[in-house]
């Protein structure tokens, strides 16, 4: 979900928060391509502080028709980019931005919807707020899923440090939190991948999973529940 729209669909969600904002704000309908099975994958969620909603399907029709279909869906109303190996879809309806990230996967395609509500003029969402980072770390995404039981926010965070400094920044902090550390044995200062668990009285869990790529950049994926 971070990096689901292509640059000018993100231009064009920006534009359209001063453009869209009289709109009524019920969320849209998106038409799945004939021969497609959907499931949804949220009802509702904070992606980067934005609501939003999110679903995903396959479809025994090519990637070509799946564009189609959606260019006769929003006619002239559409912008598509190329994301790697994936094509985006971006379409602005009221107050709020649709996007169709599609990938070819066999002889069909694999695709996910997300509904963004935009935001009001001058709201910026704060990433990260609430959870302790290292200094010079950047939130990369925070997610909060508002339909889940325990309300279950993962980010991701990336910053310079090792892997294993990171885990240190975090077991000391996490304990002066009030967190119990139930898992952070094999971490080594030579370690590419650390992993550290935390739990917390009322049932609260915390799962940290730590890497460090080719380029010496540590990603810090953190899930709480």
């Amino acid at each position: 979900m971070a990096r689901m729209a292509g640059i000018r669909a993100m231009a064009a969600l920006s534009a359209c928060t001063l453009l869209c904002a009289g709109h009524a704000s019920a969320w849209p309908t998106v038409r799945l391509p004939e021969q497609s099975k959907g499931e949804v994958v949220s009802e509702h969620l904070k992606y980067n502080g934005l609501d939003m909603k999110s679903s995903r399907f396959v479809s025994s029709k090519g990637l070509e028709d799946i564009v189609a279909f959606y260019a006769g869906q929003w006619p002239g109303q559409h912008v598509v980019d190329e994301v790697g190996s994936k094509t985006i879809i971006g379409h602005a309806e009221g107050r709020h931005y649709v996007t169709v990230e599609l990938e070819a996967v066999g002889g069909g395609t694999r695709g996910t919807v997300g509904i963004m509500k935009m935001p009001d003029p001058g709201q910026t969402p704060t990433l990260g707020e609430g959870f302790y980072r290292p200094a010079g770390t950047d939130v990369v995404s925070d997610i909060v899923y508002l339909d889940t039981p325990n309300q279950t926010r993962t980010l991701v965070l990336e910053n310079e440090l090792s892997p294993y400094v990171n885990q240190q920044h975090y077991l000391r902090r996490m304990r002066a939190e009030g967190w119990k550390a139930v898992e952070s044995a094999g971490c080594r200062p030579s370690s590419t991948q650390c992993v550290a668990r935390f739990e917390r009285s009322g049932g609260a869990k915390m799962a940290l999973a730590i890497s460090r790529d080719e380029k010496m950049l540590t990603s810090t994926v953190v899930t709480i529940e």
